[in-house]
């Protein structure tokens, strides 16, 4: 087993002939510097959206955000349907030439631009088939997101692969002041739900014109099929993989036949669980598939890693998710009037997904570094597919019936990944799960805290009882987690850089 100095030491490159290779040194450090870097990236947009978030509730109602988000939920199945993966693939790629960047931006840069053509010519005619003349108006400007979006796949790819994730940090946090600022500023001046559609023109055009900026990539015309042959494997599954976890059929069909107010709902709730898991899932998730694609020849270090990022992701994601489950009433009620109340329960139940969701973000960063991203995809393909057949099953019964069925159908397929996991890992499952054992011990002596309060203090307000309950939930478990999981935080500690082991 290799030990945190073996994989603590000074970054160096790949092969001189190896375009933006991987490192071959220094690279657990520099994952740890980069979940650092990543956890900003990801607080800045989470804390900014979870403000845009709530005062766009403030000044829309349910059908507002329904209408955009069916909107944008047209434009996301486009993207989902692209090339865009193809990024994913020059991140895993042991050695990589310029021939594949650049084959890669060509073939993503066409797709996108002729898949923004048919929204400027035919919004009249898919407002007609979705059943919503409104949607006609958005869709041109929305799907301004496509061309943008795709044409930043590969300076985004160059940058994840040399593991420079204050580069990317930078570019997010830049991209979504500028968002947030004109969605304000359009909800203030009475702008209504075009305020959502301009922050996200916005956002993927500001992001994608960093990326270029950051990176300091150009295209070039290297272009070949035999680069895209080289990349095809892994590019299709990635593919997949990336339109499984994307598209959003379940948006499309429950704004079709149960409406825009059911789904505005939906998508109030799924949003909070959504910006949460991207707290945890953008700091782990481009860090630790970098860090395993370059440990994909050394099992040692690989597993390793991995039991690092398993446990950083329990740790954030058990107590997150559980304390959102206990105050979600409370919370909704203190921030927000009550054309949201119908909201808490399926906040409730994203909470339950979320805390499988957190752990899965490294089960997929693991299953695909090494090789196998077609088991990723099957197991998401599964998991779309049923969660569609519930939507159109039970929205005739309402959000709360619709949210029960969904969490019992995800909790029942997920040993499927703990399965996968435990097989690359070859240990058994029940091994795999007793890694989780202190963030759930701990995660317990919260919640019990939490649920007690009601019963002891019957007398305070919602707001007294949600500030005392969260409190609560800090003063308990940091200090519960850092006991139990002593050796844990002392192996973390190791990895860190000093002043005489640095990285670059």
């Amino acid at each position: 087993m290799s030990t945190p100095a073996d994989i603590a030491k000074p970054p160096t490159l790949g092969p001189a002939d190896d375009y933006h290779p991987h490192l071959t040194t220094g690279r657990s450090a520099s994952a740890i510097v980069g979940v650092l870097w990543s956890s900003l990236q990801t607080l800045i947009p989470t804390v900014s959206s979870a403000v845009v978030f709530f005062v766009s509730a403030m000044f829309l109602s349910p059908a507002d955000f329904g209408l955009v988000g069916l909107a944008s939920s047209i434009v996301v199945s486009v993207v989902a349907f692209s090339p865009l993966a193809f990024g994913e693939a020059l991140i895993q790629r042991r050695t990589l030439l310029k021939s594949h960047a650049d084959s890669v931006f060509w073939l993503t840069a066409g797709f996108g631009v002729l898949a923004f053509i048919p929204f400027v010519f035919g919004a009249d005619l898919i407002s007609k088939l979705i059943g919503d003349p409104a949607i006609a108006i958005i869709l041109p400007v929305l799907a301004l997101r496509i061309p943008l979006d795709l044409a930043s796949a590969v300076p985004n790819a160059m940058i994840v692969r040399s593991m420079k994730f204050k580069l990317i940090a930078m570019r997010t946090a830049v991209a979504t002041m500028v968002s947030v600022v004109i969605c304000l500023t359009m909800l203030v001046a009475g702008f209504g739900y075009w305020a959502l559609v301009g922050s996200q023109v916005t956002a993927s055009l500001v992001t994608c014109a960093m990326a270029y900026w950051v990176s300091g990539w150009k295209p070039g015309l290297s272009v070949t099929w035999t680069a895209l042959r080289d990349l095809f494997g892994n590019g299709a599954f990635l593919s997949g993989d990336r339109m499984l976890s994307t598209i959003k059929l379940d948006h499309l069909v429950l704004g079709m036949f149960g409406g825009t107010v059911i789904l505005g709902l939906f998508l109030f709730a799924q949003r909070i669980f959504s910006m949460l898991t991207q707290l945890i899932g953008g700091a782990l998730s481009s860090v630790t598939f970098a860090l395993l694609s370059a440990l994909q020849d050394d099992a040692d270090k690989s597993t390793q890693a991995f039991e690092i990022a398993s446990f950083v992701s329990a740790a954030v994601s058990l107590p997150m998710f559980v304390a959102l489950a206990i105050v979600a009433q409370d919370l909704l009620a203190v921030m927000l009037d009550e054309k949201w109340a119908g909201a808490a329960f399926a906040v409730q139940a994203f909470s339950v997904v979320g805390v499988l969701a957190g752990i899965g973000v490294v089960q997929a960063a693991l299953i695909k570094s090494q090789g196998k991203p077609q088991r990723w995809f099957y197991y998401q393909l599964v998991q779309q597919t049923t969660s569609v057949a519930v939507i159109l099953l039970t929205y005739r019964f309402g959000l709360p019936t619709l949210m029960i069925v969904l969490v019992a159908k995800t909790v029942l397929f997920w040993p499927v990944s703990v399965a996968m996991t435990a097989r690359l890992l070859k240990r058994s499952a029940w091994s795999y799960l007793a890694s989780f054992q202190n963030p759930m011990v701990a995660t317990a002596l919260m919640a019990s805290a939490m649920i007690a309060v009601p019963s002891v203090f019957p007398d305070l307000g919602q707001a007294t009882r949600l500030g005392l309950q969260l409190v609560l939930a800090v003063v308990i478990y940091c200090p519960a987690i850092l006991l139990l999981s002593r050796a844990r935080m002392r192996e973390l500690r190791r990895f860190l850089p000093t002043k005489g082991n640095t990285t670059a």
